[in-house]
């Protein structure tokens, strides 16, 4: 039961979390860095902080039932929301400069830090998913993350370091946290429904 409502949690909390960093997002322009957002004084400072927010609760919420695949899948998670945290409660100054095209602040490094830090947890846990000794269907979402997100995630950091502010270094970052938000919404339904009491009308 535990678990069930721990993925339930999950995928409720990511899935708000997600639709509020897209409204945080909207209307931004694309060559921008999605962190922006929640600068202070931006439109949607507030909402981009609560996404990240949300998101890092997913993330601690998905470790239970991960625990049942492998401990180092949870072991994954568990740090990645604490990251997740620390990109909502520490936020870049204006423009979110980057090296290596850019000097960033101190607290620009922390917050992409924390951003970059969770972001790679998630794909760490996809790749044990696909290769760990779990069950098939558990190795198959691992397959379809990676699939799916690891491109747009590669080519996001490729344009960070060799194009820096760039329309297609914001197009792909918006893409890559677009996929790693629907994996783990995803990934937490899944969950959900495979930890549900069996329907007594069904036997």
């Amino acid at each position: 039961m535990i678990i069930r409502w721990a993925a339930a949690g999950s995928a409720l909390a990511g899935t708000v979390g997600a639709a509020c960093l897209a409204a945080a997002v909207a209307g931004s322009a694309p060559s921008t860095y999605v962190s922006e957002s929640g600068v202070p004084g931006a439109p949607h400072a507030g909402l981009y902080a609560g996404s990240m927010v949300l998101l890092a609760t997913a993330l601690a919420l998905l470790a239970v039932p991960a625990r049942r695949a492998s401990w180092l899948i949870a072991a994954c998670f568990l740090p990645a929301a604490p990251l997740a945290g620390v990109a909502a409660a520490v936020h870049c100054s204006p423009g979110c400069p980057l090296p290596p095209y850019e000097t960033p602040a101190a607290r620009d490094l922390v917050h992409a830090a924390g951003a970059i830090g969770a972001l790679g947890l998630c794909a760490l846990a996809m790749l044990l998913y696909a290769t760990l000794r779990v069950g098939p269907a558990l190795r198959r979402r691992g397959r379809i993350g990676i699939l799916v997100a690891y491109p747009p995630l590669i080519l996001s950091a490729a344009g960070i370091l060799l194009a820096g502010r760039s329309l297609f270094t914001g197009v792909m970052e918006r893409l890559a946290l677009a996929a790693v938000c629907a994996w783990v919404v995803l990934s937490s339904a899944a969950e959900s429904r495979s930890s549900a009491p069996p329907d007594p009308g069904s036997r």
